[in-house]
């Protein structure tokens, strides 16, 4: 049987888990892509043994982001210049430069758990260009503490809720306009205005995943730009605007009958147990209810 991360290994750089005997030092309980199938950035969380003696990751072709969410205790980081010590505590961050290995050791106290966010070097670089800078994957800013503690929780609900592979290409290619904008230079897009075929392009789509970069093709924008100017245009990401257009038609179909099961299926969720998630989320009831008060 094929090895369901193999293409993980592909897509993103995961030397650093597979080095060290990292088996030994933590379990995962979430990857995106083997339990989602987000292709466009990789979201893991890991418990952690109680102590490890110096690791040294290799270097990473990946922009790659991690944030403590449990756990006490000691850091200790390799700067190059010695090492420097951090405490172990809910909020503390970090991020691994693409190109650099990472050397640590770590003790703790209570149980460790961690959110690790890979996202491939290339997509940066390609929103750099769309930017018209093209800065060396070193000098791409390292994100605001805060906007790491905000993100990464947020992206993990999200997984927890079972949000699709739209909402991973959104993230990305936000994250990906992040970092490139952090470094100085950069300057602001140029906005087009081509919105109407795609909001057509997203309701003739509601039934199947779809992607960021399949909606920018149908107006000849990259993934970037055709998210600027949507949000412009709508006040919404892509994301955001497809999951009220399959709330709207979920709302129809129960109207007129048919199951949860089987309006799951034409609007697009995964499952009757994800149409119920968001269907509640959205309207503050779930579809079963909806369905039966329906006169």
């Amino acid at each position: 049987m094929p090895d369901p991360g193999h293409d993980r290994h592909r897509a993103f750089d995961m030397a650093g888990y597979a080095g060290n005997d990292f088996a030994a030092y933590a379990s995962r309980s979430l990857s995106s892509w083997d339990d989602l199938g987000w292709r466009a950035l990789l979201l893991q969380r890991f418990a952690h043994a109680p102590a490890a003696g110096q690791l040294v990751l290799p270097p990473s072709t990946d922009h790659h982001l991690w944030l403590v969410t449990a756990g006490s205790g000691d850091l200790h980081v390799d700067t190059g210049d010695g090492w420097r010590r951090r405490p172990i505590g809910p909020g503390l961050v970090g991020r691994a430069v693409p190109g650099a290995p990472t050397r640590i050791r770590y003790e703790t106290d209570e149980p460790m758990v961690t959110l690790h966010l890979h996202l491939a070097a290339d997509r940066v670089d390609r929103m750099s260009a769309d930017l018209g800078t093209s800065p060396p994957a070193a000098a791409v800013g390292t994100p605001d503490p805060a906007f790491v503690r905000t993100l990464l929780p947020a992206l993990a609900t999200a997984a927890g809720n079972g949000a699709d592979a739209l909402y991973a290409e959104t993230a990305a290619a936000f994250l990906a306009a992040h970092l490139t904008a952090a470094a100085p230079g950069a300057p602001r897009p140029v906005a087009d205005a081509r919105i109407r075929v795609a909001l057509a392009y997203l309701r003739e789509n509601l039934g199947r995943p779809v992607t960021l970069a399949e909606v920018a093709a149908t107006v000849r924008l990259s993934p970037f730009h055709f998210l600027r100017v949507f949000k412009q245009s709508t006040g919404r990401t892509p994301h955001r605007y497809l999951i009220e257009l399959r709330i709207e038609e979920a709302k129809r179909l129960l109207g007129r009958g048919l199951t949860v099961t089987e309006t799951a299926g034409r609007c697009g969720f995964s499952s009757p147990a994800h149409l119920s998630t968001a269907f509640l989320r959205e309207t503050g009831v779930r579809p079963s209810r909806f369905r039966i008060t329906r006169p």
